[in-house]
């Protein structure tokens, strides 16, 4: 009898272990469970914060980079008023990485010049043609996004003969009309038929002979913000500068080694430097003192890949402030 009810009692304290083990792996797995959830939580409030931070570093770096550009632009009119300059003389266009450093963050601001672009609403079909095949595009798709662009531009609905009016757009899965008016900025392009975010932004790739190349890209060449219907030929791409008439690739390249050297003061002199060159060549460029620029603005976050963006363009010499925006666009991206 005595040894039956040892055996019973083993028993019960067996299941009472059984059940208490159990017990502790079930509360082993809601605190690991507990424990990832405060970790994601943690990480995502990290990565807001960061997000906040990219993106004031981003905006403190287009008010430093306005800052460069008018401080450039002011020093040069001071040294022009006390003839410390020669009359050909010409401001050095603030173009190039302008870089901010706050403690350990930093924001790196691009800053392009528009006065060196193709006007989108002004510019000549011929002109638009030419960029488009010297950024690579075929002589076939070439004709026919010029003539879409001019059908989305002009006032009307006559149909020109490579063009789309709103009877294409209407067609789409998600219709539309043709705008019938000037480009508001140089995204709509992307409403134009033909034209493919890889046209508009642009891809890399390798020539024939392995050399890396970039193709297409026309956001990079094309602004509506300039009102200069002249193209200034010191910050003008090489693209831009290759689509002019009368000048090549090949010819761009030398005039892009000039002015590497020192800024053209005067576009006639400086193109009598390259023999063979039509005369009229030299209407379609200036040297004027540009006052509009695109700022490319990424903040870095130290020990982050979270980067804050914006992109604005800003007109220099403008109200009390010396300058004003034309365009403003910003995102926050993850990189």
């Amino acid at each position: 009898m005595n040894g039956n009810r040892s055996n019973t009692g083993g028993g019960d304290r067996g299941a009472v272990l059984v059940l208490v083990l159990w017990v502790m792996l079930a509360l082993g797995l809601l605190a690991l469970s507990f424990g990832a959830a405060i970790r994601t939580e943690i990480d995502a409030t990290r990565n807001l914060v960061d997000q906040k931070r990219a993106h004031y570093l981003a905006r403190a770096g287009i008010d430093y980079a306005v800052y460069r550009i008018v401080e450039s632009q002011m020093a040069f009119a001071k040294s022009r008023q006390r003839m410390e300059m020669g009359p050909g003389s010409v401001p050095e266009i603030m173009t190039g990485v302008v870089t901010l450093r706050l403690g350990p963050d930093v924001a790196d601001v691009q800053v392009v010049d528009e006065t060196g672009k193709i006007n989108l609403n002004t510019a000549p079909s011929h002109l638009i043609y030419n960029l488009l095949i010297t950024v690579g595009m075929d002589p076939d798709g070439a004709d026919s996004l010029t003539d879409s662009i001019e059908d989305w531009r002009d006032p009307d609905e006559f149909l020109r003969p490579n063009g789309a009016e709103s009877g294409y757009y209407l067609s789409l899965p998600q219709p539309y009309y043709a705008k019938n008016g000037p480009f508001d900025v140089p995204e709509e392009l992307l409403l134009v038929r033909g034209v493919t975010p890889e046209i508009y932004y642009g891809r890399k790739g390798l020539t024939p002979e392995g050399d890396r190349v970039e193709y297409f890209g026309l956001g990079k060449y094309l602004t509506v913000f300039s009102k200069v219907n002249r193209i200034n030929v010191n910050s003008a791409p090489v693209p831009v500068l290759a689509a002019i008439p009368g000048l090549t690739y090949e010819t761009a390249l030398v005039i892009d080694e000039m002015r590497r050297q020192f800024p053209l003061g005067d576009v006639n002199t400086a193109l009598t430097r390259i023999p063979g060159l039509p005369t009229d060549t030299a209407s379609y460029l200036s040297t004027l003192r540009s006052n509009v620029y695109n700022l490319i603005s990424t903040g870095h976050v130290s020990g982050s890949e979270v980067a804050g963006r914006i992109n604005a363009v800003v007109q220099i010499g403008v109200g009390i402030k010396q300058y004003a925006v034309l365009y403003w666009n910003e995102a926050n991206t993850e990189l």
